[in-house]
């Protein structure tokens, strides 16, 4: 992909992202503990609060 068509994604997403009244980001397992969000399953996760069997 040339880098012009990609800036030009970049700004057209951004402006989607900034006249939207929601967003929904959907991404994979990793990005959460690299940003600093808690997981479910490491020690001080979302599963250390609530006990997975009242869920299943």
């Amino acid at each position: 992909m040339e880098e012009q068509n990609l800036d030009a994604l970049a700004e057209e997403a951004a402006d989607l992202i900034i006249n939207a009244k929601r967003v929904v980001v959907f991404t994979g397992a990793g990005i959460s503990t690299e940003s600093g969000i808690p997981d479910f399953r490491s020690p001080g996760g979302i599963w250390s609060r609530f006990d997975p069997d009242d869920f299943t």
